[in-house]
């Protein structure tokens, strides 16, 4: 947003350190620059001009600056006697450095130039066609030895506003000029119309059929349409917009002046004395102003003439009822639109314009007659305009700002300050906010052009503007104040050192997903998704983190790259649930022979080695229970992960249709719910080393392949956990000799006794006892 001090003197008395109060209390300034760059510019009147003695295409000319008459030799073909013309003196300087000196042309003294537009930086399509070739000429009459860009509109500086998407009462001059009375104690003035209404009346009647049109308002006028003053089209071109004709041009002042969008209909093209405001038929078909037809949506807010469309609602008018030369009589509208439907529309049909930016970010449905009213007194100024008598309007809600408890105590905690009552009450009425006493609790109300003030936090914020941050003394903290990573923090980080200590690497995705990214994974609750998407695979808060990581894992590999190892930290999301997750995929080697002389490769037991280092990291102890539960993971190969008799998560391999969908294959994933495993930080326990020594026995049986392994394991625990130190699978066989769904294990036990030194018959009890339970309970056969 462009704010130029020319237009804001209207409202405020400007400081002369406008960059600075603007950059240090307001908002942050892009840039601050000259309307133009030119420099001694004045207004010149052509008293002769002559054919050149000695040059076919040239002229000798004598200007009247006022203080005195130049010699100026001119090229261009449109210069006249007569002319009340722009000149730049000798020394002056235009735009590109370039300097004005005096000079002998073909034997003629020159002490001057008279300026084209193109010469003074005006782009080329922003200047009418008489003067695309020669010299621009005012059409009325300005004294000789004005300052010429102040004659153009072109004098004084702007500012280019860094603005965040809360600040909408920021998209106007009037909008800033109240945030810089608020930080200058200085008051806004509003000009009042002075035009007078005709004997005809306003027959127009409003009928608002929907409730997503807050407000609206009409006139009626009869204008001349004509070209703008060069004062209008230069408030427009600084502001990036391209002038038109008076008519659209005055709309278009008043939205960036009191940032009130307003639309101009051409009243015989109408040919209807009803407005009706309503919702869109589904598939309506309309051609708006840039001569694109566009279908709309039973959400879309269309203008009518009672029965077809004259206007997008808060996005744009219709080209059968656009303004142009022949116009002679119009409709203009000023309405209140709800923010939500202008930002869906505009957003599906790629529509945006200065006003539905406007309608997104909220209007002060107060400003919407005020800036009726000033366009119509610039369209009786510059369109020669006949007001018909009254308003047409219709409101269907009155919007008030809510009420927000405000402690005194609560500003001086946050922001370090000393505030007593009194100047609290200050700042608040510089700030233009309502109070009121509720049981002794201060309450406040911010005015109708701060939508974003919602909460007491918005306003010890906006008490902080105006008290100023550089009055804010800079204190040390106390060494008791010095803040540290609480214990979640640490273990995160503890984690994340373990993973990428075993070479994996960290990837951050997206929360939004689309609906098949939660349709066979893991689910922590009722999905939920956002009003109004970006796209059609960003509209569902993720309920798990693997869709990402495969999502990753498709990309490296379309690209030729193998070997992809890969792990997330993040949040997952459903209904009234918000939870933090760790997922894990591995694909390819999880370490190639350059470091071991032979490859890891991925496989389940691969990353099942991961998960126990993630334990240990963790000091918890996981079990793995063989599992069928999640779609996305091969109903064979995948396992609930258990500590205790908590269910913490899942892991396996992707499922064959899974490895399809995503283009993948050989692929191993696993998902923890950290939300569940760190909780309270718990004691370390030390034990002392057993000054005993140990003993280690193997044993080694045939079972079947339908027990599970981490039960068989379980159960030995079990047994033998009073002498039992470390267990291990070091090999599982099937295959010849290996009756068909059986398999043949091969377990390896270590023993210890920390009060004595351990008898073979306490091991080989404690073998026997192992060897009857699994006998027992897994019909196991030992091998001799």
């Amino acid at each position: 947003m462009f704010i130029l001090d020319n237009i804001l003197k209207q409202f405020i008395e400007v400081p002369n350190d406008l960059y600075e109060k603007t950059n240090q209390q307001i908002i942050e300034v892009d840039d601050y620059l000259a309307l133009n760059s030119s420099t001694k510019l004045v207004v010149g009147y052509v008293e002769t001009c002559v054919k050149h003695p000695n040059a076919d295409t040239l002229s000798k000319t004598t200007v009247n600056i006022g203080s005195k008459v130049l010699d100026i030799v001119c090229g261009a073909p449109n210069v006249r006697s007569g002319q009340y013309v722009i000149v730049a003196q000798v020394g002056s300087v235009l735009p590109g450095n370039f300097e004005i000196k005096a000079a002998v042309v073909r034997g003629e003294t020159s002490n001057g130039m008279i300026c084209s537009l193109k010469e003074l930086g005006f782009d080329e399509k922003h200047v009418p066609a008489q003067y695309k070739d020669g010299i621009y000429n005012f059409s009325h009459k300005v004294t000789p030895g004005e300052d010429a860009l102040k004659a153009l509109g072109l004098d004084g500086m702007k500012l280019l506003l860094g603005l965040t998407p809360n600040r909408g009462d920021l998209l106007s001059h009037l909008g800033f000029a109240y945030d810089l009375a608020s930080m200058t104690n200085k008051k806004v003035h509003i000009p009042k119309p002075t035009f007078k209404e005709v004997a005809h009346k306003n027959d127009v009647q409003v009928v608002l059929d929907t409730n997503n049109c807050l407000t609206y308002d009409l006139r009626v006028m009869d204008v001349v349409v004509k070209e703008s003053p060069w004062w209008l089209k230069n408030a427009l071109i600084q502001s990036d917009i391209r002038p038109i004709n008076n008519v659209v041009d005055i709309t278009n002042y008043i939205l960036i002046t009191y940032g009130t969008p307003l639309h101009a209909f051409d009243a015989n093209k109408v040919n209807s004395n009803t407005v009706l405001v309503r919702q869109a038929h589904e598939g309506e078909e309309v051609v708006t102003l840039d001569e694109v037809t566009r279908v709309l949506e039973p959400s879309d807010i269309v203008i009518t003439d009672g029965n077809n469309a004259i206007a997008l609602g808060g996005v744009m008018g219709l080209l059968e009822s656009g303004i142009d030369e022949s116009t002679t009589k119009i409709m203009l509208e000023a309405a209140q639109f709800s923010p939500s439907v202008i930002a869906k529309t505009s957003k599906r049909l790629d529509l945006r314009s200065d006003s539905s930016l406007r309608f997104e970010r909220g209007i002060d449905q107060k400003r919407v007659r005020i800036g009726l009213e000033a366009a119509t007194q610039l369209l009786v100024e510059l369109a020669d305009a006949k007001v018909y008598q009254g308003i047409s309007s219709k409101t269907n809600v009155i919007e008030e700002n809510p009420w927000i408890e405000l402690s005194l105590e609560h500003v001086n905690g946050l922001l370090g300050t000393t505030l007593n009552d009194t100047e609290l009450h200050k700042i608040l009425a510089q700030l233009n906010y309502q109070t009121k006493l509720d049981n002794n609790t201060l309450l406040i109300q911010a005015p109708g052009y701060r939508k974003d003030i919602l909460i007491e936090a918005d306003v010890i914020e906006e008490v902080l503007r105006v008290y100023g941050y550089h009055h804010i003394e800079g204190k040390k903290l106390q060494p008791n104040l010095l803040g540290e990573l609480s214990y979640s923090q640490k273990m995160n980080r503890a984690l994340k050192h373990t993973l990428v200590g075993l070479g994996l690497n960290e990837v951050i995705n997206y929360s939004l997903v689309s609906e098949s990214d939660i349709e066979s994974f893991p689910k922590v609750g009722e999905s939920v998704s956002i009003l109004m998407p970006l796209s059609d695979d960003r509209k569902i808060l993720r309920q798990s983190l693997i869709p990402g990581l495969l999502k990753n894992l498709n990309y490296h590999l379309s690209r030729q790259m193998s070997h992809i190892t890969l792990f997330e930290m993040g949040h997952v999301f459903a209904k009234d649930v918000e939870k933090n997750h760790l997922a894990v995929l591995i694909n390819g080697n999880l370490l190639d022979s350059n470091y071991l002389k032979r490859d890891i490769k991925s496989d389940f037991y691969t990353l099942k080695g991961i998960l126990e280092q993630i334990g240990v990291t963790l000091n918890v102890s996981f079990d793995v229970k063989q599992s069928s539960r999640v779609t996305a993971l091969h109903p064979g190969i995948q396992g609930d992960i258990y500590v205790g008799d908590l269910f913490v998560g899942v892991i396996g391999k992707t499922h064959p249709l899974t490895d399809e969908a995503y283009d993948i294959k050989d692929t191993y994933v696993l998902e923890l719910d950290l939300s569940k495993l760190i909780t309270t930080k718990s004691p370390m326990i030390f034990e002392s080393i057993s000054k005993y020594p140990s003993i280690q026995r193997d044993i080694s049986f045939v079972v079947s392949k339908d027990y599970p392994i981490s039960d068989i394991l379980g159960i030995i625990k079990q047994t033998a956990r009073k002498l039992l130190t470390n267990i291990e699978v070091f090999d599982v066989y099937s295959g010849s000799n290996i009756e068909e769904g059986f398999h043949s294990l091969a377990i390896s036990m270590t023993f210890n006794n920390k009060e004595k030194t351990l008898e073979k018959l306490d091991v080989e009890k404690a073998l026997k006892s192992i060897q009857n339970r699994l006998e027992f309970n897994f019909k196991a056969v030992f091998r001799a």
